[in-house]
């Protein structure tokens, strides 16, 4: 379904489409489409001179939110493999790109868990 659905997102769309394509493509163990999709999500989408997220990346209007929660939670949910559950926070295969040495997310939680990654 991925596949399907991926072409039809529109090539200057908003940054959440592709940031979530993102996790999905990371949660099923493809790092490669996962950071290709990452990087398309907010990269196009920086606004001078801070780097803001702007909706698309011909709109002169920031800070748009749901593009950085989105670019967030391909991050967390995605790359980290973190997951909400009944149990509590758990994490769940997590996958880095080839170009990242490692990722550290703390303060996880009520009890600030840190998950520590790492490429060999």
């Amino acid at each position: 379904d991925l596949k399907y659905y991926e072409p039809k997102l529109a090539k200057d769309g908003p940054a959440m489409g592709k940031s979530i394509f993102a996790v999905l493509y990371a949660r099923l163990g493809d790092a490669d489409n996962a950071f290709k999709l990452f990087k398309e999500s907010y990269v196009p989408n920086q606004q001078e001179p801070f780097g803001a997220l702007s909706e698309t990346g011909t709109s002169n209007h920031s800070y748009f939110a749901t593009g950085a929660g989105g670019m967030l939670q391909t991050v967390l949910f995605g790359f980290g493999g973190l997951e909400i559950t009944e149990e509590g926070i758990i994490q769940k295969n997590p996958i880095l790109p080839v170009q990242w040495k490692s990722l550290t997310i703390k303060g996880v939680g009520v009890d600030k868990k840190i998950y520590r990654m790492e490429n060999k």
